[in-house]
């Protein structure tokens, strides 16, 4: 807000010169300079520290404090030796049989191959195995049967579908802005599909981080340039710093503090990921648990302040302000001239504001209808001059057409018809010659950001001391701190280097937290819970491991094997501990009703993904094509948000949907898809909840599948019912029906009007039992 010294530097100058009062009034010429010359010479805060704030920092960053079990390197321990050692497969089971051996307890037996191969499948491809590849893995008797499994769903294309929706929630993925308006981000799915693609190939987790926060750095974009084959990857994974909610574009009047909360959201989100820290409750003061000071909270923040950088902002949408926005154009030089003038003419501001214009007509038309009130021709040109006459109109996009729809009101008032279609005429005569290719990136607007000062109270009103680029105090070392490079001294380099130096520290062997959060979080997607329980949280506030050696010993592992997703991944699915029975014990499920000691393989109720998916995937509607544009979605007659099947294809993987902060899918946010209003949510609820059942019962999804399933399975069978039900198990459940069932069945087919309707709704009540939601 100010620059100390600068008032040229100074968005407030910037703001007072150019008579931007936020309260209207103005100023004279004479208190204009009174700022301006305070700015330059007045007295600010500066980096030097008085004696009782060194004795409060030295306070909270203590000898003991850098000895909290997280902030220490990782080491290897021992393989512990065990009684059972017919129990060990691999390492990690020696670790947790060693801990079931000291109460008397023992890892459970191995589970049955049916089950092990929907397991592996599902946790590995987010999909059943077909009957095929069931029977291929149940016929196969060597040795390595089950190794082979593993090693053939690591090497499917779905795999990467699978965990790189893990990653994605870790990330705060959504292909909108967030806030009232949630605008579309026209190009976040190129980012999605660098994460799908970075799994499917087993980037290293350093590079994929690396990338993620700096991949401009690495590969020294110049920004304004078209991007160099070799330069879009590297870009396109920047997506990752622009993923937060940012809404400085909903705006009707630029706000400076949702600059700032952009920024802070950036840094947050991205530290919380990669650290398992909960950096953002020092925004305001000092850590209250942890040791981390207000300080280091704006020195992390000073590492992102040139991408989001509040005196040199960008804005998000080229609708909002001027070229340039947030997005690199994939195109030959000539061409970004061509597209920049064409996108930036008069003529296609006026066709923007015409298209508001209109939209806004359509919500006040809708809004007095409701009202009761009549619009009469001289009343509809009233609202017609009142809102071309405000500058500031602002329209939700997204805004309820329930009372009645644009189509009635069309018939209604044929001239909004009338204005629509020229509208469209305008555009197709208006379309750029130029296709942009799009790349949603994060880049330094300038080598020289504006100054980062800790915010008093976090109020950027309230700036305080200037700080430099840093990292925690605690996790740094105090004999030899971590230096950030001064980029005038490169002039080389396009960018500052600061995300690219705090990116290597994080992904350096010696850190202490990196490795340890990713291990946890492959361990939680496995089993449902981390070794460190609160997966975002290695602080005070946060869960101690139940195992520390053994994840200590994942991490350091997995750092030796380059940071190798894939490996790691497969040890853990090889192991005793992994491939064990979930049945229960009764004595142990009163001593550890979670299953701390990971005494069994605990049954997990599917992600929401994982359960539309299936159903598309038994039902044979599952479109497989991968990566592309998000498929949108539309608002239901009962209000919910389903495929728009009129617009795209609604039976590709979810993973494509069109994820919207503001409008979950319906049948996806039933059974716990995040919404990302939080920013990221790499843990998942997973509820048992009447909605459940009721969006089984009702979802439009639900109901063409189960017809689509009970369509097949009656084919399949030549109008068999015996055979039907047969198949509609082994297709649903995996396995073979048991008496008991197929009498149930058969009773619930004779109760129905026809055959047909019978196993379509027994179908449909398949679906919603515990066989097909949970992975046992």
């Amino acid at each position: 807000m100010i620059a100390p010294g600068k008032p040229d530097h100074s968005l407030m100058w910037k703001m007072i010169d150019t008579g931007q009062m936020p309260m209207g009034g103005k100023l004279t010429d004479a208190e204009k300079q009174l700022i301006r010359t305070y700015i330059e010479q007045g007295r600010f805060p500066t980096e030097t520290l008085d004696s009782a704030e060194q004795a409060r920092e030295a306070a909270k960053i203590t000898p003991e404090a850098r000895k909290w079990w997280s902030f220490v390197r990782p080491v290897k321990a021992a393989i512990p030796a065990v009684h059972n050692q017919y129990k060990v497969r691999t390492e990690i089971d020696a670790f947790i049989e060693a801990k079931l051996e000291q109460r008397g307890w023992a890892l459970q037996a191995e589970a049955d191959r049916i089950t092990l191969a929907r397991r592996a499948s599902l946790d590995l491809t987010g999909l059943p195995p077909t009957p095929a590849e069931l029977q291929a893995f149940l016929d196969d008797h060597s040795p390595n049967a089950y190794e082979k499994l593993i090693d053939r769903l690591l090497a499917s294309p779905h795999y990467g579908e699978q965990w790189g929706r893990h990653w994605l929630d870790v990330a705060g993925y959504s292909d909108t802005t967030g806030d009232a308006g949630d605008s579309a981000r026209q190009a976040a799915y190129k980012y999605r599909d660098y994460v799908i693609h970075a799994f499917n190939n087993n980037k290293p987790y350093n590079r994929f981080l690396l990338e993620q926060l700096a991949g401009d750095q690495l590969v020294n974009y110049k920004p304004g340039s078209s991007p160099t084959p070799e330069q879009v990857e590297p870009l396109t994974a920047t997506g990752f710093v622009r993923m937060t909610a940012d809404i400085t574009d909903n705006q009707t009047i630029y706000e400076v503090d949702k600059y700032f909360d952009a920024l802070q959201k950036a840094t947050e989100t991205s530290m919380r990921a990669v650290m398992g820290l909960t950096v953002g409750c020092a925004r305001c003061h000092d850590h209250k648990f942890d040791p981390i000071l207000q300080k280091d909270y704006y020195r992390l923040t000073a590492s992102f302040q040139a991408v989001y950088d509040p005196e040199n902002w960008l804005a998000g949408n080229l609708a909002y302000g001027p070229w340039p926005s947030r997005m690199i154009l994939n195109v030959d030089q000539a061409q970004r001239e061509t597209w920049i003038h064409e996108a930036t003419s008069d003529r296609q501001k006026n066709m923007r504001r015409q298209t508001l214009l209109l939209d806004a007509r359509y919500q006040r038309f809708r809004e007095e209808l409701k009202a009761g009130k009549e619009l009469i021709p001289e009343r509809r040109e009233q609202i017609r001059k009142e809102l071309a006459a405000d500058a500031d109109l602002d329209v939700d996009p997204n805004a309820p057409k329930d009372f009645i729809s644009d189509e009635e009101l069309e018939k209604r008032f044929p001239e909004l018809a009338q204005e629509r279609a020229d509208l469209k005429t305008m555009k197709k005569s208006f379309k750029s010659s130029v296709d942009p290719n799009y790349i949603m990136a994060a880049w330094d607007v300038s080598k020289t950001p504006s100054p980062t000062y800790v915010l008093q109270r976090g109020n950027y009103l309230a700036p305080g001391a200037a700080v430099q680029p840093g990292i925690p105090a605690v996790l740094d070392d105090p004999a030899h701190p971590l230096r950030f490079p001064d980029p005038q001294k490169h002039t080389e380099w396009n960018h500052t280097g600061r995300r690219l130096t705090l990116a290597e520290w994080l992904t350096d062997t010696n850190n202490p937290l990196t490795a340890r959060v990713f291990v946890n979080r492959v361990w939680q997607f496995h089993f449902g819970e981390g070794i460190v329980r609160s997966v975002d949280d290695f602080g005070a506030q946060g869960v101690k491991p139940t195992h520390p050696e053994l994840l200590d010993w994942l991490a350091v592992s997995f750092m030796e094997h380059g940071w190798d997703i894939k490996w790691l991944t497969k040890q853990i699915m090889m192991s005793s501990v992994y491939r064990q029975s979930s049945a229960e014990d009764a004595a142990k499920m009163a001593a550890d009703p979670s299953d701390k000691m990971l005494w069994r393989k605990a049954p997990l109720r599917l992600e929401a993904e994982t359960i539309r998916d299936s159903m598309l995937e038994i039902s044979g509607l599952l479109n497989q094509t991968m990566f592309g544009s998000p498929e949108p979605l539309k608002r239901a007659e009962d209000g919910q948000w389903v495929e728009d099947d009129a617009k795209g294809n609604p039976n590709r993987r979810s993973i494509y949907m069109a994820y919207a902060r503001t409008r979950p899918e319906g049948f996806l946010r039933a059974f716990d898809c995040p919404d990302m209003t939080s920013d990221s949510q790499s843990e998942r609820f997973r509820a048992a909840l009447p909605i459940q059942s009721l969006a089984l019962l009702n979802n439009p999804l639900a109901v063409r599948v189960s017809k689509a399933i009970a369509g097949q399975v009656m084919e399949q069978s030549q109008g068999k019912i015996d055979d039907a039900l047969s198949r509609a198990f082994n297709e649903i459940y995996s396995r073979s029906a048991y008496p008991e069932e197929l009498s149930v069945a058969k009773q619930a087919i004779a109760a129905a009007p026809d055959v047909s309707t019978g196993l379509r709704l027994l179908i449909q009540g398949m679906l919603g039992a515990n066989d097909f939601l949970y992975s046992f």
